[in-house]
């Protein structure tokens, strides 16, 4: 909560959309001129994800059992940046891909519940008319079918039908009002751009980043150290791993929404983070990093954040 003190009291603005992302329209144009209460549907969204997140990894034994450790990594990691503290489209793309990955998941153990998978498909196409970007994680949940181990001509039929059904009708209704070829030049003119070098970032998310980055790396030296031995954990703690590649590819199509782009990575770096800290046997070390990383994001949330680029 402390970490969203300074966005109450002076809320972010909302990023403009910048790809044909017609429900993410809908949003900013609600909500766009109201910050605080963006911030505070922000807000909310981000502890509902939060609880969603831990209570998949607890129930699939991806973390410890009644942790509360994956929570606090998701929530501090989800608020590292000023500018994350709002409603923004990755921030409501997060909230898909936990749906999505809780969807897989289950489909590991019931592979004969084929609307699983179609939820899946269904999501990631509605994710995209928040996040452009993100209609290109349904190779992830054909992958994810792969790892698994469960992967045939049904499985990918019924992912292609849930993705198709919502383009339909959008395809339906911009054929309807005459912006059928107008939509199609949209998408076809976002995917044409890729840009390998964003907009240069402020500071703190270099320092902050590289912080993160740098914990993430000693978490997965040890995460790979304790690799799990269960086949079915092994195969779902994989399924979560795959999003950073997925992660990297879509970032190419970010433009602008670079800097929100990497709370993808998030949901996989809460897993080895919390996996790793809590498979420690002395945790004096893994203490100290977590409370001066929670503290640098809190002073420069409450602070320096505003007194450099307000």
């Amino acid at each position: 909560m402390f970490l969203w003190i300074s966005a109450f009291i002076t809320p972010p603005a909302m990023p403009a959309p910048d790809s044909p992302v017609p429900l993410y329209n809908l949003v900013y144009f609600w909500l766009h001129g109201y910050p605080f209460i963006a911030t505070l549907l922000g807000f909310i969204l981000i502890l509902t994800e939060t609880y969603f997140l831990a209570s998949m990894f607890s129930r699939h034994e991806l973390v410890l059992k009644n942790s509360s450790l994956a929570a606090l990594v998701f929530f501090v990691l989800m608020s590292f940046l000023p500018d994350n503290l709002t409603l923004t489209p990755v921030n409501i793309a997060v909230g898909f891909m936990i749906i999505i990955l809780y969807q897989i998941l289950i489909y590991y153990n019931k592979p004969e519940h084929l609307d699983r998978v179609f939820v899946a498909g269904l999501f990631t196409s509605i994710a995209g008319f928040f996040y452009l970007p993100f209609i290109i994680w349904f190779a992830f949940v054909i992958i994810s079918l792969l790892v698994c181990s469960a992967a045939n001509w049904r499985a990918w039929m019924a992912a292609f039908i849930g993705l198709a059904t919502p383009l339909i009708y959008m395809a339906v209704w911009a054929f309807w009002h005459n912006e059928f070829i107008e939509a199609i030049d949209s998408y076809i003119k976002f995917f044409s751009r890729i840009v390998l070098f964003p907009n240069p970032f402020n500071a703190d998310f270099y320092i902050l980043g590289s912080y993160t980055l740098i914990v993430a790396f000693w978490g997965f030296l040890f995460y790979r150290k304790g690799a799990d031995k269960v086949v079915e954990i092994r195969a779902k703690s994989n399924v979560i791993l795959w999003t950073l590649f997925f992660v990297i590819v879509s970032f190419l199509f970010s433009g602008s929404m670079a800097v929100y782009h990497i709370a993808l990575a998030i949901p996989a770096l809460t897993m080895v983070t919390a996996r790793t800290l809590t498979g420690l046997k002395k945790t004096k070390v893994a203490e100290v990093i977590l409370l001066v990383y929670f503290f640098s994001v809190l002073l420069n949330n409450l602070f320096i954040h505003n007194l450099v680029y307000r």
